[in-house]
């Protein structure tokens, strides 16, 4: 990451030397004989507002280097796939396996007043699995492999895909919310899982298909860009001429999603029961930290939880918060100079796998749906507790990041007595029998706050808005327009592309009030601060006066969504919070300056028609 920063800020420097002036971006202008004097005065002055806008002219060229000219010659000398539709006969109301929602919105609940809700999962893992070698979805291409990490029981984990069904018995219709673990997944591949629903969504009239991602980092490539990207280009450089278009999402792998979706959401059906929700909430500021600025997240953990009146029926715990699943994905140093650095080829899902094993060993079904991930990951991530014997490889940390997560679920509401016989029943996972009382270790249930559990009134509504949105990155350019990524793209008559996506807004009981995103958002479009200045529209709890949540990665995988004003592709944010300036390379992968006005006010416009 060091060395493409230097890299970046030197291809900037020599872009320097041939711009002769410059206009400083304050209240006041002031012109600068050359962005060198104006680099050199922002440096030397020590308040935070110059070292801001001094990130914003490194990030400025950078953007200019890589994405204007750099990117725009790649995407001028790279041919078409085959896949590109033309952006003018393109009409997206016939673009198919859209599902708008429910039809209204209603405040109090009607016709048979009471929750319904159903549980199923089903694995995603291809049939060829163990014998084929998939590309891991991670951070260096072409890490591939064919096997799962053992948990602490001895089980092979697994990739799932989760789905929950909801009615709130007003006759509206059933609303599916399916979380798939995978970094991410294209609109294009969400309207294949939606098509292969298709005949269950008229069965049981499912007015809205949801399908997000954990966000694992660790899971087998969903996106396309770790598998064959060389030979899509190369193939697709010719798809016109041979008809025939090569994915970089392995088909097989779309395949078991499909099948596993079908399953799943077949499992949710016939589980259908009645009974109550509670809702709850808690700080969860010791588990998570935004790691760039612009500093702004929600630390709270969230939590729905139904509690079915049959007695042979299972418990379901629905939860949400914003953090990138990533603490499995950093085993790649080798302690020995002289061997070869190694790379972990195993998969997991990261903590996602041992938290349900305390969930399902306290009784409970569990989901786990992404909230506002923006650069947000895992607090404790080095060593779980930093007691010294503890194995140090990534996996392990996952796993009881994974648990502790999983017991602040499920004690949030409890005393510190019942959170004893909790972590007695479950099996003391985090070996407080044994390490309790040692330096740096921590108990998790001393000292944590009770909650309210609130009756959530059966009111379910949920309405979504598909577009298109201009991908002005080049870089997602290249992926889309070659076929590597999994995007619908358009082309129009003057060279630019599109892809399609779709925003939601959510609303259960009067407790979760729901932005659906479709890519990783940035906290201050939401919640406001600093971070917020020179945003066209006004942040989402600003706007709208309730108190938004986010779910990230909701239908689509559009990247980060960044205010245009500190959009970077490769640079430096400042950061007040530590006086240093962060190194920032995360919108390298989003669709581009333009998503963030495009995604938050296609979301107002929703919002406005039913508010």
């Amino acid at each position: 990451m060091k060395k493409m920063l230097m890299t970046v800020i030197s291809l900037v420097l020599v872009m320097c030397l041939l711009m002769p002036s410059v206009y400083a971006a304050s209240d006041v202008q002031t012109s600068y004989d050359s962005v060198m004097d104006y680099v050199a005065e922002a440096e030397a002055n020590d308040d935070a507002d110059s070292k801001i806008k001094f990130s914003k002219i490194i990030n400025g060229l950078s953007n200019f280097v890589i994405n204007d000219f750099l990117g725009t010659v790649l995407k001028l000398i790279l041919p078409d796939s085959a896949a590109v539709a033309d952006y003018e006969k393109f009409d997206i109301d016939k673009y198919e396996n859209f599902y708008e929602g429910t039809e209204t919105f209603i405040d109090e609940p009607q016709g048979e007043k009471v929750w319904s809700l159903g549980y199923g999962k089903a694995s995603v893992l291809p049939d060829d699995f163990g014998e084929k070698q998939y590309a891991k979805g991670a951070y260096i291409p072409y890490i591939f492999g064919n096997d799962m990490y053992t948990d602490e029981d001895g089980n092979k984990e697994d990739l799932m895909v989760r789905a929950v069904v909801m009615n709130d018995g007003s006759g509206r219709g059933n609303v599916l919310f399916i979380a798939l673990d995978a970094m991410g997944f294209a609109n294009a591949d969400v309207r294949q899982v939606r098509a292969g629903l298709k005949e269950l969504a008229e069965k049981y009239n499912i007015v809205s298909i949801n399908v997000s991602c954990t966000h694992i980092h660790t899971g087998i490539d969903s996106q396309g860009v770790w598998t064959d990207p060389i030979g899509c280009i190369i193939n697709n450089s010719f798809s016109k001429i041979t008809r025939h278009v090569k994915y970089g999402v392995e088909r097989s792998f779309i395949e078991a999603v499909v099948e596993g979706s079908k399953q799943a959401v077949q499992d949710a059906l016939d589980d259908m029961t009645q009974g109550k929700l509670y809702y709850s909430s808690i700080n969860g500021e010791d588990y998570v930290y935004d790691r760039t600025a612009p500093i702004s997240l929600n630390p709270n953990i969230y939590k729905l939880e139904f509690k079915p009146f049959a007695a042979d029926k299972t418990p379901t715990i629905i939860a949400t918060f914003g953090c990138h699943p990533e603490s499995a994905s950093y085993d790649w140093a080798n302690a020995d100079p002289e061997k070869t650095l190694s790379f972990d080829k195993k998969f997991t899902p990261d903590f996602i796998w041992s938290a349900e094993m305390i969930m399902n060993d306290a009784g409970y079904n569990f989901i786990f749906i992404q909230g506002n991930v923006s650069t947000v990951t895992s607090e404790r991530h080095l060593t779980g507790d930093g007691v010294d014997e503890f194995p140090g490889n990534a996996h392990y940390t996952s796993i009881r990041y994974g648990y502790e997560i999983a017991y602040i679920l499920l004690g949030m509401n409890m005393t510190e007595t019942e959170r004893m016989k909790l972590n007695e029943d479950t099996g003391d996972r985090l070996d407080i029998a044994k390490y309790n009382g040692q330096e740096r270790y921590s108990v998790w249930y001393e000292g944590l706050e009770t909650v309210e559990a609130k009756e959530v009134k059966p009111v379910l509504n949920i309405k979504h808005k598909q577009f298109t949105v201009q991908i002005d990155n080049n870089i997602i350019v290249l992926l889309g327009k070659t076929s590597v990524a999994d995007n619908f793209v358009l082309k129009d008559n003057f060279g630019r592309y599109y892809t399609v996506s779709e925003v939601g807004y959510l609303e259960i009981g009067d407790e979760m009030k729901v932005y659906m995103s479709p890519g990783e958002t940035f906290g201050e479009i939401v919640y406001g601060g600093k971070g917020a200045e020179g945003f066209e529209l006004a942040p989402v709890r600003e706007y709208t006066g309730e108190e938004i949540i986010v779910m990230d990665l909701m239908n689509d995988a559009a990247g980060y969504v960044a205010n245009p004003a500190n959009y970077c592709l490769a640079g430096i944010q400042y950061n007040e919070n530590s006086g240093e300036y962060d190194s920032d390379t995360w919108c390298l992968i989003s669709y581009g300056k333009g998503a963030a006005p495009k995604f938050i006010g296609s979301f107002y416009e929703i919002y406005d028609s039913v508010r």
